[in-house]
């Protein structure tokens, strides 16, 4: 069990008012936000009202339910009025299904998009060179009103004009369907509107404390600050230093201007997490001031870097792997740490020829089940497959698929398509197959069963022209999964970009940067990919290896060492 440190209790234990808690890595902000919250519910006694604790992730509210539950185990006469949900889930409960239709001009409850649906190529939005998904549509809010960003992969972001935005996102509405962006979009639309709901909700949720609030956007922070000068006492927990989601309109800044106005600024710069030396290392990234306060493991630990040759990943890898096994270090216990996506798939290798269209979303199914063991992915890819093959589909059949409150029709269609996807024998074909000539043909032969046991359950059928759909043009002639890709050394330990990470502490950290990662993250966390690295850095518990390119010239060894890295030997 965790004892709160000084810190954290003169942050768990202050006046109820408005609290920025500015953490470092690995300060334990669990502990303290989910402490605070059963503070406050106390304070409250019997007291109508709830109290809301948000975060930003799935991963971070699990971890919080389980932290209060069981610490009010032995607190049978505090009040059950608490919420814990991500940020995106309290936005759409309490604002966004219930209300948001009038202002949307629809007949029905909301439903979330995931950009992928075929129906959603009729909602393209033009960003002066070409239409882009309106999944790739941004939305902040700046100067008391909200502006249009294209952020898709094609290149630079783009702003785009209110008057091409507009028809589009009414058009959505009036379906309604939103994305995650246009969701932050109509509940802001709505409270500004409907101004009896806003003390409405201050009534109800009195006390609302958010975590990673380095992570609240414009149109989060006009939503929060709206809360609070209807009466909401708002407290923030999170660190500037880790606001790696600027690409989505998150750099920190809200938390740092909240620090300023709030009633009460509690700092927490011990770390719990990671050793001396690495805690060292952040602190020069970060012109920080943290304390390591845990004891060393007997284990060599410590911030080291390691040379590799551009393009050649994967021996990194095997090499970090030898290093794991000579040190103590189990492969579970480590991770492999990218910034982009495109170094992972050069480290664990894949389909070189994956085909396009339908053929494409079952083919990177097959790839993920079998390679990368990511059944989740692998789910919504085989869900967006089939559905290309089929007509009549509502609107809203691929996002209640993939929701967790599904309507029966559509639990019957998932349980079909995650049956189908299990079994490589009568279902989804195993990727060692020849992409051409064998996995194409059985997987072919095998989708009229599930079309039919599809069409026994609901009203879509298979389009006439399925089989044309579902064609051969892009497969490769060799297995769809190009096992001469993967490193067979490298396979087993995980392998993730930072951004998945976030939140995470993990024993052994191995970060291969590209020169340009090194460059930014040495300037310090002044900018997003600054930030990123010091991530990377700050997730290390006892173990951290930056790899850097062989030809790394010798000042920028020299300013690694300056900054506590120290040459692996």
């Amino acid at each position: 069990m965790i004892t709160p440190t000084d810190e954290q209790r003169a942050a768990i234990e202050d006046e109820l008012v408005s609290q920025a808690i500015v953490a470092c890595a690995g300060s334990g902000k669990t502990t303290s936000a989910v402490r605070r919250v059963i503070e406050i519910r106390r304070r409250m006694q019997q007291r109508n009202g709830y109290v809301a604790l948000l975060s930003y992730s799935n991963v971070a509210v699990d971890t919080f339910r389980a932290e209060y539950e069981r610490l009010v185990r032995g607190l049978p006469e505090l009040s059950n009025r608490v919420v814990i949900a991500t940020v995106d889930s309290f936005v759409a409960t309490n604002i966004l299904l219930p209300h948001s239709h009038r202002l949307m001009g629809c007949t029905r409850r909301p439903f979330l998009v995931h950009g992928s649906e075929p129906w959603l190529e009729g909602f393209k939005v033009h960003n002066g060179s070409y239409p882009v998904p309106i999944s790739s549509l941004a939305v902040s809010f700046e100067d008391n009103d909200f502006v249009y960003t294209d952020v898709s992969s094609y290149g630079a972001p783009k702003p785009i004009a209110h008057h091409v935005v507009a028809p589009i996102i009414e058009k959505l509405g009036k379906k309604g369907a939103y994305t995650h962006a246009l969701a932050r979009y109509w509940a802001l639309r709505t409270l500004v509107e409907e101004k009896r709901l806003l003390k409405v909700l201050a009534c109800r949720y009195p006390f609302i404390l958010i975590d990673e609030a380095q992570d609240v956007g414009s149109v989060h922070g006009a939503l929060i600050a709206m809360l609070e000068q209807a009466g909401v006492t708002v407290s923030l927990v999170g660190d500037p230093n880790q606001a790696i989601y600027e690409f989505a309109d998150a750099d920190g800044s809200f938390l740092r201007s909240f620090s300023s106005t709030a009633s009460a600024t509690r700092p927490l710069t011990e770390n719990r997490r990671s050793v001396s030396q690495i805690v060292a290392v952040a602190n020069a990234l970060s012109s920080g001031n943290s304390k390591a306060i845990r004891k060393p493991p007997a284990r060599k630990h410590g911030a080291y870097f390691l040379k590799y040759k551009p393009g050649q990943p994967r021996k990194l890898v095997d090499t970090f792997k030898a290093i794991l096994s000579g040190h103590g270090y189990a492969e579970a216990e480590a991770a492999v740490l990218c910034r982009r996506r495109t170094m992972v798939e050069s480290i664990l290798g894949g389909a070189a020829q994956t085909g396009t269209g339908a053929t494409e979303w079952l083919a990177q199914a097959a790839i993920y089940r079998d390679l990368r063991g990511d059944m989740a992915y692998a789910f919504e890819c085989t869900v967006d497959g089939v559905l290309r093959l089929m007509e009549g589909l509502p609107d809203r059949l691929h996002s209640e698929i993939l929701d967790s409150c599904p309507s029966a029709t559509a639990k019957a269609i998932r349980r079909l398509i995650w049956q189908f996807l299990k079994r490589t024998d009568t279902g989804l074909p195993d990727s060692a197959l020849r992409a051409k000539d064998e996995w194409h043909p059985q997987l072919k032969q095998r989708l009229p069963s599930l079309f039919e046991a599809i069409e026994n359950v609901c009203t879509i059928r298979r389009c006439a022209t399925w089989g044309n759909k579902f064609s051969k043009r892009g497969l490769g002639d060799g297995p769809l999964l190009q096992r001469d890709l993967v490193s067979e050394g490298s396979v087993g330990i995980r392998t993730t970009t930072v951004h998945k990470v976030k939140g995470e502490g993990i024993d052994a950290v191995l970060y291969i940067a590209k020169k340009s990662d090194l460059d930014r993250m040495l300037a310090g966390t002044g900018t997003e990919d600054g930030r990123i690295g010091y991530v990377a850095v700050t997730r290390a518990k006892d173990l951290l290896i930056v790899g850097i390119p062989a030809n790394t010239a010798p000042p920028v060894i020299s300013e690694l060492e300056a900054k506590g890295f120290v040459a692996w030997s």
